[in-house]
């Protein structure tokens, strides 16, 4: 009944704050498409660049120039597919090569014996590289994110977690091949993390206030390839392997319809014993329709299977739902999709097959105006359990806003909630993992290249007793605080 009371009340929430979204954008509305007018190309949009987050091709700290949104270019992304529909992207105007440099100075404090707090330093040293390439009717992309978390003061910290690493490193890695072939475009995609950690919270790369520089992280956590993929449970640090590729093909049948394919696979790898490794499968197919040039609707189906490493189980799940889907280039594209979703564990041991219905929800809230941005993200359904579970039920809720006080001081805001079950057919006791989180983030433009900022956040995990691996992490709140500092290559404007 909780999770129920739970799953509605955000619903109901995401719903309200697309409702004021969409209101003050009614009269934005462009006129209707002609029935009767002959069909157009379908990649007349210049570059015809493929999908990317909302806030990473909408804004950047180093932006200079004022946002307009007449200058962004539509995504080609349909409501039936794996990628969410997103605002737009900015960097159709020329090739892009941006690498960046990073240092961050933080204090954390975790919570020790006898209710006293541990105080211990994290200093972390990263790059990054944004490259976008376009010729033709191709585009590749690749986004890069990676470093090393050293802790200072780590014996007070291994008292209280059993970290035996005085360091450990962090690699995140999306690449993109986009192909717009007249009524044809493809999308090729591989996302690889290595992280000491749920990258939910930021465990392990400086918490949910210097995550918070990157407005889009949580909502690509929460919206990514599928909702198996998810891992929103936090354990105690130890390196944690996931790599996902995904192939999408949608034909335009007309200017207002469209049949979507796609297909993903998942590897989710723990180096340390105990923990649950798996492999993950989802096939989708849906179709499109455009009710206005603003306004569309999709019927998806979609099957996933989940296969864990050392166990006679595996999970299968089916999903049929309706979508509704509301753009406006370059200021609003908001998403939700619900229906049905069957989960079928199947073993081989004694334990024998179980089959449970739930309400399969996903959705999406992206807003920009001149100075604002806002990003929402929900789901409610099967994930692989985040190497804790065999199999969980999972709501996750997801939001970040930033504010461009003035040509050099921007602010950002961020949090989220999750509550993970575990599926009590697969084996083991029921148990839940519920945490939260929020962070936030002041920047400070300094010269064309550089910027500091300074962030703070708290998080806070509830575990299970008895644990079910070898360390669930650390229960109780959490603080990380601090600043960075950020070079680019590529100068302001």
């Amino acid at each position: 009944m909780k999770i129920r009371n739970t799953t509605r009340g955000l619903v109901v929430a995401l719903v309200l704050c697309a409702g004021v979204a969409i209101a003050q954008d009614q009269k934005q509305d462009t006129p209707p498409v002609d029935r009767n007018a002959p069909l157009q190309p379908l990649d007349t949009a210049p570059s015809g660049r493929p999908p990317i987050g909302a806030a990473r091709g909408l804004s950047s700290p180093l932006d200079e120039q004022p946002y307009d949104p007449s200058q962004v270019v539509p995504d080609r992304n349909t409501l039936a597919g794996t990628a969410p529909i997103t605002l737009g992207s900015l960097q159709h105007t020329r090739n892009t090569l941006d690498p960046a440099i990073s240092f961050s100075q933080l204090g954390q404090t975790f919570p020790g014996v006898a209710g006293k707090s541990v105080l211990v330093g994290n200093s972390i040293i990263s790059g990054s590289l944004n490259f976008n390439r376009t010729w033709s009717q191709y585009q590749f992309t690749a986004l890069y994110d990676g470093g090393e978390t050293f802790n200072i003061g780590y014996g007070g910290l291994g008292s209280v977690t059993g970290v035996n690493a005085p360091h450990y490193p962090f690699h995140y890695l999306m690449a993109t091949q986009a192909i717009n072939w007249a009524r044809w475009h493809l999308i090729l995609s591989d996302n690889f993390s290595s992280s000491p950690g749920a990258t939910f919270t930021g465990q392990g790369v400086g918490g949910p206030g210097l995550t918070a520089e990157n407005l889009n992280l949580l909502g690509t956590i929460v919206s990514g390839l599928g909702q198996t993929f998810v891992q929103t449970i936090n354990t105690g640090d130890g390196q944690r392997y996931q790599n996902s590729v995904l192939g999408q093909a949608e034909y335009s049948f007309s200017r207002r319809s469209a049949v979507t394919f796609s297909g993903s696979y998942g590897v989710l790898h723990f180096t340390d014993a105990g923990y649950v490794n798996s492999t993950m499968a989802n096939g989708q197919i849906g179709y499109d329709y455009m009710l206005s040039p603003a306004d569309s609707i999709a019927v998806l189906a979609s099957y996933g299977n989940i296969n864990y490493s050392g166990s006679a189980i595996s999970t299968t799940n089916y999903i049929a739902a309706l979508a509704y889907g509301r753009r406006i280039t370059g200021r609003l594209a908001f998403q939700i999709s619900a229906g049905p979703e069957q989960i079928q564990n199947k073993s081989t041991s004694i334990t024998g097959n179980s089959r449970l219905w739930i309400a399969s929800v996903n959705s999406a809230l992206s807003y920009q105006r001149r100075r604002t941005g806002v990003s929402v993200n929900y789901l409610h359904g099967l994930t692989a359990g985040s190497g804790v579970f065999i199999g969980a039920v999972s709501n996750a809720f997801v939001a970040s806003a930033h504010y461009q006080f003035t040509r050099s001081w921007t602010g950002t805001i961020n949090g989220g909630y999750s509550l993970n079950k575990s599926l009590a057919s697969a084996g083991f006791p029921e148990a839940r993992f519920d945490n939260w989180l929020i962070g936030w983030n002041l920047g400070r433009r300094v010269g064309p290249h550089a910027q500091v900022n300074f962030n703070y956040g708290l998080t806070k995990q509830n575990s299970p007793t008895p644990c079910p691996v070898p360390s669930c992490g650390i229960t109780g709140l959490q603080q990380s605080f601090g600043m960075s500092v950020n070079w680019h290559l590529r100068p302001n404007g």
